[in-house]
């Protein structure tokens, strides 16, 4: 299982089921993480899908033990900017 934040500020969660030389990566049982000031997480359910490289700003393995742990309904935080060139 991988956390990806993208370029445009996104934070989507899901298994690695492949990737290219150019950083294109396949998720498969994905979902985006949107933090909010005024209230918990939300999950919203994207399936298997496909980031482009050029899009990815930063990936790395989540550990599920520590991830099932979080209590991501009483999260409070400032969606992430996209990032400037």
């Amino acid at each position: 299982m991988v956390s990806i934040v993208t370029a445009d500020g996104r934070i989507i969660v899901g298994t690695l089921k492949g990737f290219d030389q150019t950083i294109n990566l396949i998720l498969d049982e994905s979902h985006e993480r949107v933090f909010s000031t005024t209230q918990g997480m939300e999950q919203v359910i994207l399936g298997l899908y496909i980031v482009r490289g050029d899009n990815v700003a930063v990936i790395g393995e989540v550990d599920e033990e520590t991830d099932n742990n979080v209590d991501f309904d009483n999260i409070r935080a400032e969606p992430l900017n996209p990032v400037s060139h």
